[in-house]
């Protein structure tokens, strides 16, 4: 993409009072919805004279002339219309060209990046599933789709929860006009969308039952969606229902979830190659880690720990500290309490050591002045581990050194406004490591 194209597209974004620089997720997007458009602009659609329009629109576009742009497709839409006063008694395939065109402004609407852009991306696509109706229904639905996720965007990149209830609502009724049989591709389509934006406001709301539905929505997607009927879509749908079952299955201690998960992540990845996506493949592998790990200290079990740890070791590799310092660490930190799990069944103390020192470099990253809460787990999870190697050895200076480290955990967390819930879980912990080190103090 033009690097002026850029400029344009995110300037109304840093004009925002006290905007932060937009993220590197937010420019992937906005790269990706340019890049689509181009191709779109860049197919034959109309007679000569719209052809010329259409190609002015993705010159001006790619100069970062966005409302020139805009204009030239507006051109080409009145040269489709042709005077007509009544779009209704144009031809099917007249009106397929201005639907067409129509959903082509509307992708361009949403390449600016303000929640008006969005909104009027959202109309315009909304329109262009009218015009096009029976004329294309496929192209119909994709654009009724695409008002959908243009609404869920607006939350996703502007906050609130205004667009993920507008996307929800309009994806409701998307489905209720399609069958899961006759329109499997469609159906799922809009599952997929609608899930997604129930867990977009879950994570927005904390209300878990958005979870469970989001799951449930993905469930339906699936069930009738061949392979081969769309690889991108039941990928995407297999992701969505493994990360959910994961989340859910962490926070309900619900061991058939997490089995769920696990199958299905395996199922992907043993038909992915990963240099075909390898974000979305290492994303897999990551949450396939968490689910193992989860499962195998739930159960003592060995060789899911050790699955567990090799796949997060995989991540951790392929994940460049200075770029995402703090996702580095998260890993370092789930590596520590994989090993830390290990170092229960195993005799020899090297395990439990390699455990304390992957807690150490997490919070090389995870620095008490600047992330306390991320900085007091790793405290407190490096502190069990030396916990456990201090029992193993009878090391009564190590248990002093442990104890203090949990206190000094459950303080951080107690002294942060967001820090409750984690001070009263390391409250727990710190009950029950008083009560081994007392014991192996007093011994």
């Amino acid at each position: 993409m033009p690097p002026v194209a850029l400029a344009a597209m995110i300037a109304d974004w840093l004009r925002h009072p006290g905007a932060a620089a937009p993220t590197e997720a937010l420019l992937d997007r906005k790269a990706g919805d340019f890049r689509t458009l181009a191709q779109r602009l860049a197919t034959p659609l109309g007679d000569a004279d719209i052809l010329r329009l259409r190609g002015e629109a993705a010159g001006g576009m790619a100069a970062g002339r966005l409302a020139e742009a805009d204009k030239a497709l507006a051109q080409a839409e009145l040269r489709a219309i042709g005077g007509s006063t009544d779009l209704s008694t144009l031809p099917l395939e007249r009106r397929l060209l201005i639907g067409e065109n129509r959903a082509d402004r509307a992708a361009l609407s949403f390449l600016r990046t303000t929640s008006d852009g969005y909104r009027e991306a959202a109309a315009r696509y909304g329109e262009a599933s009218a015009l096009i109706g029976l004329a294309n229904i496929d192209l119909s639905r994709a654009a009724a789709l695409n008002q959908a996720k243009a609404l869920a965007r607006i939350s996703e990149d502007f906050g609130g929860r205004d667009g993920y209830d507008a996307a929800i609502a309009a994806l409701r009724r998307l489905i209720e006009g399609l069958d899961s049989l006759a329109d499997t591709v469609a159906f799922a389509g809009a599952q997929e969308a609608l899930a997604s934006a129930l867990e977009g406001l879950a994570a927005l709301t904390g209300d878990a039952k958005l979870v469970v539905a989001a799951l449930e929505h993905c469930r339906s997607g699936i069930e009738y969606l061949g392979r081969e009927e769309s690889l991108p879509l039941w990928r995407a749908l297999k992701l969505r229902i493994g990360r959910l079952a994961v989340t859910l299955g962490i926070a309900q201690k619900d061991d058939e979830l997490l089995e769920e998960a696990i199958a299905t992540y395996a199922g992907v990845l043993a038909t992915w190659n990963r240099a075909d996506d390898e974000p979305r493949w290492l994303e897999a592998e990551h949450m396939i880690s968490r689910a193992r790990a989860t499962l195998g200290r739930r159960r003592s079990d060995l060789s899911l720990l050790e699955r567990a740890f090799n796949g997060l070791n995989r991540v951790s590799m392929a994940t460049e500290r200075t770029r995402d310092p703090l996702r580095w660490a998260e890993l370092q930190d789930q590596m520590g309490r994989v090993l830390a799990a290990m170092g229960e069944r195993y005799s020899e103390p090297v395990v439990l050591e390699e455990a304390i020192a992957a807690f150490a470099l997490a919070m090389e990253e995870r620095r008490q002045d600047g992330h306390p809460l991320l900085w007091a787990r790793s405290l407190a999870n490096q502190a069990e581990a030396m916990l456990q190697l201090a029992r193993r050895n009878k090391d009564k200076d190590l248990a002093q050194k442990a104890l203090a480290q949990l206190m000094t955990a459950t303080e951080t967390a107690r002294r942060s406004a967001a820090g409750e819930a984690l001070a009263a879980d390391l409250q727990k912990r710190l009950v029950a490591a008083g009560e081994t080190a007392t014991r192996l103090i007093g011994g």
